[in-house]
């Protein structure tokens, strides 16, 4: 019981030692600032031209989800009816 109220501390501490919330005007990542060329992500923040891509900013939106869900939205089943003889 002891070892886990320890974890519980550590999570809670290592959880508090956050860097403040970026600005609007700032990479999410490098907080460089980048005025009206910043880049918008789809997980919600504003990048520099480095960190646009999702393999350079840890991006945590799931894209191959969403793609398979535009797919199945935008080709319904089509099921063709019993040939009766």
């Amino acid at each position: 019981a002891a070892a886990s109220s320890t974890a519980a501390a550590a999570d809670s501490s290592a959880s508090s030692v956050k860097q403040p919330p970026v600005a609007a005007n700032q990479c999410a990542t490098c907080r460089k600032k980048v005025g009206l060329l910043g880049f918008r992500c789809r997980c919600e923040g504003t990048f520099c031209s480095v960190h646009r891509y999702s393999e350079k900013h840890d991006c945590g939106f799931d894209y191959k989800t969403a793609g398979q869900e535009q797919i199945a939205k935008h080709n319904p089943v089509v099921v063709a009816d019993k040939i009766t003889r």
